[in-house]
């Protein structure tokens, strides 16, 4: 849509939510396709994800490839990301297990929103592989996580790390209900996960309803939330002088929603892109407005929808930072928190408007629920847990990992761009 007239959809409402349910229902209408569709290639397979089985599935696959298990702070990781954004927090937290080697394809001056990148592709491939080689080279790359879809990696790419390289990859989606296709691209490869998917070792989800999808393609899926880096969204104890704060882009129904809270009589502060008059909270302020807040929001839905939801990053970020936080119901994120007593879930508007009204008002409960949530984030939540998760089903890393060595160790803490 041309800029102008996104300004336009915005502020009219009537608008908005025309346009907004105009969207939701292509995104609903695609979603149900890719259920029916790779469900039914799943149940001719006879395939059906469990976390048990899946983990064993991915061992299965690593037999024979001479795997050295480590203790934490030998381990060297490379990870393929954006550094702009929550992707340095992977960086800060992989740093935990040992030296670490960053490729950020902006850094080379290639961007995903740039309409020339599909014909440059294979010049970014060439680079990131050089990169890998080069690292490799001076000490054994143990592991290589990659954040993006088809649109950036090439399937070859991928053989390349695997077959010259020796390296095992993992692959980092946390939005594969809109990008598990993306069409076809120039390069005989969709633009999505789909066909990238079975040439990782591994691909880490978010969402437990695509995993069989993933199995359908021939991928190892294992379901794994997002995590947090405490360096990155630090708990800041400062005067909560915002009722409800909500940090995210402005599109869709979100408007609705933070309209609704406003006419309740609540303070509202957002911040993100497309709010007028409110500026993008840099990364290094968000734990402080993360903290000055009574209620943080989230907004669980996918896109424009609001019917299709997923497991966010900031699902994780608040608690981390010691929000109270207020979020959409998802049945997957009640996996990781104990709803109604870490974290509050709504399921409409109105309860929504509800519940962040009662935590507003109610000091003693609001911190409750916070002090709760922020000691299961810092027990269980961090990047670093789940990487620690993913390189013991590889057997990279001991399952006693080396705590009492780590800090001793040489390469603890070091980062190579």
């Amino acid at each position: 849509m041309h800029p102008t007239l996104r300004k336009v959809a915005r502020e009219i409402p009537l608008i908005r939510k025309v346009w907004a349910r105009h969207r939701s229902g292509q995104l609903q209408r695609r979603y149900r396709h890719w259920t029916e569709k790779y469900g039914r290639m799943a149940d001719e397979l006879g395939l059906s994800y469990d976390d048990r089985t899946a983990r064993e599935r991915i061992r299965a696959h690593l037999k024979g490839r001479n795997i050295q298990p480590k203790l934490r702070g030998e381990c060297h990781s490379a990870i393929v990301t954006l550094t702009c954004n929550w992707g340095i927090g992977m960086v800060y937290e992989l740093e935990e297990l040992g030296l670490v080697s960053v490729f950020d394809w902006e850094k080379y001056g290639f961007s995903e929103s740039d309409p020339n990148l599909q014909p440059r592709l294979p010049e970014l491939n060439a680079l990131m592989l050089k990169f890998l080689r080069e690292a490799h080279q001076r000490h054994p790359i143990d592991w290589v996580l990659i954040t993006c879809s088809g649109n950036v990696i090439l399937k070859d790419t991928l053989r390349h790390i695997r077959e010259e390289l020796g390296i095992l990859t993992v692959n980092q989606c946390l939005d594969c209900k809109q990008m598990f296709e993306a069409g076809p691209g120039p390069h005989g490869q969709d633009l999505g996960q789909r066909d990238i998917a079975p040439e990782f070792d591994m691909v880490w989800t978010t969402s437990r309803s695509v995993c069989e999808w993933y199995m359908a393609v021939g991928a190892r899926p294992v379901f794994l939330s997002p995590g947090f880096s405490p360096r990155l969204t630090p708990r800041v104890n400062c005067v909560k002088t915002i009722d409800v704060g909500f940090l995210g882009a402005c599109y869709g129904l979100r408007p609705d929603y933070i309209d609704a809270l406003r006419r309740a009589g609540l303070s509202v502060r957002v911040g993100g892109y497309g709010w007028d008059g409110n500026a993008v909270i840099p990364l290094d302020k968000m734990g402080q407005f993360f903290g000055s807040c009574k209620v943080n929001l989230g907004m669980g839905g996918i896109g424009y929808s609001m019917k299709l939801r997923t497991v966010k990053g900031r699902d994780f970020e608040v608690p981390g930072a010691g929000g109270a936080y207020l979020t959409t119901y998802n049945p997957d994120l009640a996996s990781f928190f104990h709803i109604g007593e870490e974290i509050l879930c709504y399921q409409s508007m109105d309860e929504m408007v509800e519940l962040a009204c009662r935590l507003v008002r109610d000091d003693t409960f609001r911190e409750s629920l916070a002090n709760k949530a922020y000691a299961r984030s810092m027990r269980e939540h961090r990047w670093l847990h789940r990487f620690t998760t993913i390189l013991e089903i590889m057997g990279v890393l001991h399952a006693a990992d080396g705590e009492a060595k780590r800090a001793s160790h040489p390469y603890k803490g070091q980062c190579l761009l």
